[in-house]
């Protein structure tokens, strides 16, 4: 299932960059969720929705690139940096991301990453 689940990861992360919400939201299962880094508006779990999804790529026009990845069983682990925009102010950060997979889709994703850099 390793390659599979990267497999999983990999469309996750084009459909992002392709900016398209139902895109997005076609890699997710019906009750995945998100979990962020840290004490700000966005941080903790979340459930996925069409305005999560859409909230955040209006936000930001910024295009990831996957530098890593190992994966064992249902669990991708990926090392990721975004450049471009966010919030209409130039951003760039690296990402630590811990993907679930299930039913070939992203059941789970947690996101470690810079957020002073986040937050400005």
């Amino acid at each position: 299932m390793s390659e599979e689940s990267k497999a999983v990861a990999r469309a996750y992360y084009d459909a992002i960059n392709s900016r398209d919400p139902d895109a997005v939201l076609a890699t997710y299962t019906d009750d995945a969720r998100t979990w962020v880094l840290g004490d700000g508006p966005y941080s903790g779990f979340h459930s996925i929705s069409r305005e999560f999804v859409a909230g955040f790529l209006e936000a930001s026009e910024l295009r990831f690139t996957i530098l890593s990845m190992i994966s064992e069983g249902d669990k991708v682990a990926l090392e990721v940096e975004s450049q471009g925009t966010f919030d209409g102010k130039p951003y760039a950060n690296r990402y630590h991301n811990l993907v679930t997979v299930r039913e070939g889709k992203v059941a789970e994703f947690k996101e470690y990453f810079d957020t002073a850099r986040a937050l400005g």
